[in-house]
């Protein structure tokens, strides 16, 4: 209980860029599950559905990521990002339909990457502070 209520007070007391950073993670994670699962064979009922239930979040997460764009004001940026996100989840819908743990492995290194450029921008801005 103590931790459930620990993470939620995070969650709420965090910079909108922790946000970001935080569903980088949660998405990362859930690959990194998925591919798991896939190494450890299909055969295993229990790794199917992990392997779907991850792949799932992780594309849902992708997809808040995009929906939470905005194209007017993020110029040039949000629209590569659009289109990054537009490619990982075609990618990850393929991944999942081919069990590729190929894809799911550049999927997880895009998002590191991107991650990482997130975080160059938060300790960026708490320098300046």
């Amino acid at each position: 209980m103590y931790l459930q209520s620990y993470l939620e007070n995070q969650v709420k007391n965090a910079h909108p860029l922790d946000h970001v950073i935080m569903l980088y993670n949660k998405a990362i994670s859930c690959l990194k599950i998925a591919k798991k699962a896939i190494e450890e064979g299909l055969k295993n009922p229990e790794n199917v559905k992990k392997k779907a239930e991850n792949l799932g979040k992780a594309t849902e997460i992708i997809a808040y990521l995009q929906g939470s764009l905005n194209i007017e004001k993020g110029g040039e940026i949000a629209k590569n990002l659009n289109l990054i996100y537009d490619i990982l989840i075609s990618e990850l819908v393929k991944a999942n339909l081919e069990d590729n743990i190929e894809i799911i492995t550049k999927s997880i290194e895009t998002l590191e990457t991107l991650k990482k450029a997130w975080e160059d921008i938060k300790t960026n801005l708490n320098a300046k502070i």
